[in-house]
């Protein structure tokens, strides 16, 4: 995760530079929602940029405000001597150019402006190589979270947004006497009905095909479990996915929300801001805090919400149908 996010470091700077962000906040510290107003830009992708920066140590936040560092001062100042504008043009790419509209639009950019979900449905070939590369992503966590949740008395259980499965197929080694759903698109189907097979439990977990906001859902389950699916979404679609997860789930059933968290210390850390900006281009997405997803969760209908730590910045928030 250290390795694959630093490919937004660059691209998160020299954006900054490009759309004068430095300067602006040299001559008037701002919190992202105040910067984004007076240079007309997108709120949420002004502060999943910003929170990068200053986890790269080139912002500073004080009272809520974002100031410069030393670093960017020295830097980042066109009107300074040792200004390194120049070579940030030097590197600009098609991933600068991504962050910048994201910032400026709102607007996620994909695969080179084609819609990501698009292009899965339009190209198997895309698909199935994010469904792997969402495997690997997903099988240390997953494994994780196996050892730790308590699944007891569980014998049904709806992974949405599931991919190849990688979580339904961990929690099911680990609980025999579990069966599992996984909802996704028909695009994994290939890649999923391949590693259920070699893992021996296509028995026990069964790939549904659908589409999450759209197809009907299976009914009367003990735990709907989202595992990185609502980073991929603005709050909107989030409501739609929870209330239809409340839907689904049995009287006494749990909703499970699994995903990397920041809190105020993980902001800090370019791993975790790197991650939340790289959502927000490639999906319209980002990551939401614990408070922020509560939020979400009891205007969906649930309460009694619960987080537990589970894996490097991964936790687990388990909640119960109000």
């Amino acid at each position: 995760m250290d390795t694959f996010m630093s490919q937004y470091r660059l691209p998160a700077v020299a954006a900054a530079d490009r759309l004068g962000l430095f300067p602006s906040l040299a001559g008037a510290p701002a919190d992202a929602g105040g910067l984004a107003a007076s240079r007309r830009l997108d709120r949420v992708g002004t502060s999943v940029l910003l929170e990068f920066l200053a986890a790269l140590g080139y912002l500073a936040v004080h009272g809520g405000r974002y100031h410069l560092t030393p670093a960017a001062r020295t830097f980042l100042l066109p009107d300074g001597s040792r200004y390194w504008g120049p070579m940030l043009t030097l590197g600009w790419d098609e991933r600068c150019t991504a962050v910048r509209e994201l910032v400026t639009t709102g607007t996620p950019h994909g695969y080179r402006g084609r819609g990501i979900w698009e292009t899965h449905e339009r190209s198997p070939r895309h698909g199935e190589q994010f469904a792997r590369a969402m495997h690997a992503h997903s099988a240390g966590p997953a494994t994780a979270l196996a050892s730790q949740l308590d699944l007891t008395g569980c014998t049904a259980l709806l992974e949405v947004g599931g991919g190849v499965g990688t979580f339904a197929m961990a929690l099911a080694r680990r609980n025999p006497h579990l069966k599992a759903t996984v909802l996704d698109l028909p695009v994994v189907e290939r890649e999923a009905n391949r590693l259920l097979e070699r893992a021996d439990l296509a028995e026990r977990v069964r790939l549904r095909t659908g589409d999450m906001f759209a197809d009907p859902w299976p009914g009367d389950q003990d735990r709907v479990l989202f595992a990185d699916v609502l980073s991929d979404w603005d709050d909107e679609h989030c409501r739609g996915l929870l209330e239809r997860a409340r839907a689904a789930l049995s009287v006494d059933g749990r909703l499970l929300v699994h995903q990397v968290m920041p809190d105020d210390a993980a902001r800090l850390s370019p791993t975790v801001s790197g991650y939340s900006l790289a959502l927000a281009v490639m999906t319209g997405g980002r990551l939401r805090t614990f408070r922020e997803l509560v939020a979400l969760l009891e205007a969906s209908g649930f309460a009694d919400c619960t987080v537990t730590p589970v894996y490097g910045h991964y936790a687990l928030i388990t909640a119960r149908p109000a």
